[in-house]
């Protein structure tokens, strides 16, 4: 009877020790991989207000979509509080911003923008005290954008040697911009629950644009 009670007592201690080393997380060092996926969408600009053009004001325009990606990074300890550290993302942004208008006879015209970006960051991450596990970031950087916008007309009524049809063009621009994003986690032993916002800065041609996004997701640290 005593060793069955040693036993318990034993096997109590066990789970509260192992519990305890699982949610009292704090800063740790090691390879960051991860994914997010939420709500992106066209924040201001030339990427919100469409193709230039005759028809520019006319669209009945919207905005958001899918958005998300995958990362690889690095942090490093500085103290059970804080890290600092690297990443590297690749994400991808669905109807950013997109426009239809109705055309007489039948016609119609419409455009899509969607938005790639691979961004590098320098990260830091901050865990509250005396709330294991929960955290906030910050992160600042620099990314690459691939903005694709693809324009038709549809023209139902006329035969194609007089324009009838439907026609696309997809234009395509490629900017290095700032990025910055931030939000706040909860760390279970190595893996970090988050929700984030990030924004992408896409100035132009000496106009402001951009576009927005929510994202929850999932990390794991490898520790080094």
């Amino acid at each position: 009877m005593k060793l069955v009670k040693k036993t318990m007592i034993a096997a109590v201690v066990a789970s509260t020790l192992i519990a305890g080393s699982a949610f009292a997380a704090g800063a740790q060092t090691g390879l960051v991989l991860g994914g997010n996926l939420g709500y992106g969408y066209a924040q201001n600009g030339t990427i919100k207000n469409g193709p230039a053009g005759p028809l520019g004001g006319a669209f009945d325009k919207s905005n958001g979509g899918l958005a998300g990606g995958v990362f690889i990074g690095y942090d490093y300890a500085i103290s059970k509080m804080i890290s600092v550290g690297v990443e590297a993302d690749l994400q991808y942004a669905h109807n950013l911003a997109n426009g239809k208008v109705a055309l007489p006879g039948n016609s119609s015209a419409s455009y899509r923008t969607n938005g790639l970006a691979v961004p590098v960051f320098f990260t830091t991450k901050f865990y509250v005290p005396g709330v294991n596990g929960l955290n906030v970031f910050g992160k600042f950087g620099y990314a690459y954008n691939r903005i694709t916008t693809s324009s038709s007309v549809s023209i139902p009524n006329l035969p194609a040697q007089w324009g009838g049809g439907d026609h696309k063009v997809t234009e395509t621009t490629n900017l290095w911009r700032p990025v910055i994003a931030g939000g706040i986690g909860y760390q279970i032993d190595k893996v970090n629950l988050f929700a984030q916002y990030q924004y992408n800065f896409l100035r132009s041609g000496g106009n402001n644009s951009g576009y927005s996004t929510f994202t929850g997701g999932v990390s794991y640290t490898l520790p080094m």
